[in-house]
């Protein structure tokens, strides 16, 4: 095992500079930490250098964290790699393109790689899709003569609408070989979106005559497209023309054999990013003992913003992350207590997912014990009662989107009670704010403030865990129609609030609307699979079965939608342990 090369100046093939323009998308990139037997499987930690700043106690803590977590890769059999990876920033919106640049790097390091773990605060890739759906049910359309045309509850009709598929899809940076760099649309760009119900003499699979017919346009930004097939309409002619052949062009070419072509990563991918999350109450708001307290306002006086309230925390950003090292060095180390070996599933509006997680180990398939499946009465004092249960393995299935989690609706005076400590959240009450969950948490609604409060009042045991959200749009970043250098991108995460404030080692989710989950996941952890490579084991079962069992048109690329937070690299442990 090599010892530390702290800050050496050992650099890799940059800058980048994707598009030539001079502007580098990868500035720097320095290794200063090299672990393990050179032949062994690399892992590289790649980390935005500000989090690991020696300038403040807190980046020097973290560095010594991940130096401690270089070991222990190396313990368990890998060549792990520390870098510190200077990315772009600035006003131009290309994320996608710096994105590129990561990637592109991880290419020149890609001999034996298996994983990357990005810490700190990185742009992400965004993807659209436009493909030829043949959409069953009404829908009414201009016909040749303006007059509206509409199709029965049976009806066919094509729809091709470029639709925004996952906020957030880390699939780029896995897939080392795609064709990922022609699939990236630079700046604003206008697409057609058709929408078209076809004359009853009109071939579905080759177009024709329409009886109706509407083509808008959309614009996207900063985008990856796939253009699955291809339609043009020609309003004069009032006829459309389809080709289902040109499609799967992000894939390579043993990809694209499989019997439904996708995208294959090679690599893990996961993320470890707490800036989102990292905000606190500006001191007006805390009591002399760090606490939330109550303010008072002038008679009429307009009460602040949420942005005037709360401040970004770099210090807590650290401290998050410090210990978020510290959970996944003691799993590993330890491992977890043996009440803690089970599997553990929570639903409102969903069905629920114990069927799915106890095939994670075989000694849980006949599980069942009473708290550990929650499908009535799920309100918020019910999800905290869950996540003070012992479980390695949990999933969680509510509505949910970037923010957070809809379960049933909640007496919040109990819930607050439940607490060890004050709230950490605000709600108007006459001409004050008080701490107070019943704003945040309205309508049963989990998210930052009730998780950032469980932490801080020490509500939750140590006990460590990982988690499938299937949620809609659980990893989505909030305000993801901006940069990621915004002060207001990913600002109270709903998938990030649960890796920090909650003793959460990974999480795998969807950043889209849709009701899937992954297949094969937990019989790969079953396997003795990391949870990378048990995200990427989702991919290949899709690509092998058909397209009907995948979705259709629609659905077929539904893996995409999926990525990890948290530590790829971490397991299960093994059977009888």
């Amino acid at each position: 095992m090599l010892s530390l090369l702290l800050l050496a100046a050992l650099a890799g093939d940059v800058p980048i500079d994707v598009d030539g323009d001079g502007t580098p998308e990868v500035r720097a990139a320095h290794a200063w930490g090299r672990f393990g037997a050179e032949d062994a499987p690399r892992v590289l930690v790649l980390v935005e250098p500000r989090v690991v700043s020696l300038e403040d106690a807190g980046g020097a803590a973290l560095r010594q964290r991940l130096v401690r977590h270089g070991h222990d890769l190396a313990r368990e059999g890998y060549r792990a790699e520390l870098w510190s990876l200077e990315v772009h920033r600035g006003p131009e919106d290309q994320d996608g393109l710096t994105v590129l640049g990561m990637r592109r790097f991880l290419q020149q390091h890609s001999e034996g790689l298996r994983a990357a773990v990005f810490v700190g605060h990185f742009p992400d890739a965004k993807l659209v899709r436009t493909c030829n759906w043949r959409k069953g049910g009404p829908v009414t359309l201009p016909g040749p003569d303006g007059a509206e045309v509409s199709t029965g509850s049976e009806g066919r009709w094509l729809r091709r609408i470029p639709e925004v598929v996952a906020h957030r899809f880390d699939l780029v940076l896995a897939d080392l070989d795609g064709s990922w760099e022609e699939r990236y649309l630079p700046g604003t760009t206008r697409l057609e979106r058709i929408e078209a119900i076809l004359a009853d003499d009109a071939d579905p699979n080759v177009g024709g005559a329409c009886a109706g017919l509407r083509v808008r346009a959309a614009e996207v930004s900063d985008v990856f497209h796939l253009a699955d097939g291809r339609s043009e309409a020609d309003l004069d002619a009032f006829s459309g023309r389809i080709d289902d052949g040109r499609r799967d062009e992000e894939c390579s070419a043993a990809d694209r054999a499989a019997q439904n072509a996708l995208a294959q990563p090679e690599i893990a991918v996961s993320r470890i990013d707490a800036r989102g999350v990292a905000w606190s109450p500006e001191p007006r708001f805390l009591d002399a003992v760090g606490n939330p307290c109550e303010v008072a306002f002038a008679e009429g006086e307009a009460l602040p913003a949420w942005d005037q309230v709360w401040q970004p925390d770099a210090a807590l950003e650290r401290r998050l992350l410090c210990e978020y090292f510290d959970r996944n060095h003691a799993y590993r180390v330890r491992g977890v207590r043996p009440e803690a070996l089970r599997p553990a599933s929570i639903a409102w509006g969903l069905g629920s997912g114990m069927g799915s997680v106890r095939r994670a180990r075989a000694e849980w398939g006949d599980f069942d014990e009473p708290g550990y499946d929650v499908r009535k009465g799920a309100d918020l004092r019910a999800l905290v009662g869950w996540l003070q249960r012992p479980a390695l393995l949990r999933t969680l299935r509510a509505h949910s989107n970037g923010r957070h989690a809809v379960f049933a609706k909640t007496d919040v005076a109990a819930l607050e009670a439940d607490l060890p400590g004050v709230p950490w959240s605000f709600t108007r009450r006459g001409d004050a704010l008080v701490p107070s969950l019943a704003s945040a948490c309205r309508g049963g609604r989990a998210d930052f403030f009730l998780y950032r409060s469980l932490w801080a009042t020490g509500a939750l045991p140590d006990d460590p865990y990982f988690l499938v959200h299937t949620g809609c749009e659980a990893t989505s970043p909030p305000h993801n129609d901006r940069p990621f250098d915004h002060p207001a991108y990913g600002a109270r995460a709903h998938a990030e609030s649960l890796l920090f404030f909650t003793p959460c080692l990974a999480l795998v989710g969807r950043a889209k609307v849709f009701y899937d989950e992954p297949l094969g996941f937990s019989e790969a952890l079953r396997d003795g699979h990391t949870f990378g490579e048990a995200w990427a084991r989702y991919f290949a079962a899709e690509a092998a079965g058909t397209w009907g069992k995948a979705g259709g048109d629609i659905g077929r690329k539904r893996s995409y939608f999926w990525s990890v937070l948290g530590d790829a690299t971490l397991r299960l442990p093994a059977e009888g342990r």
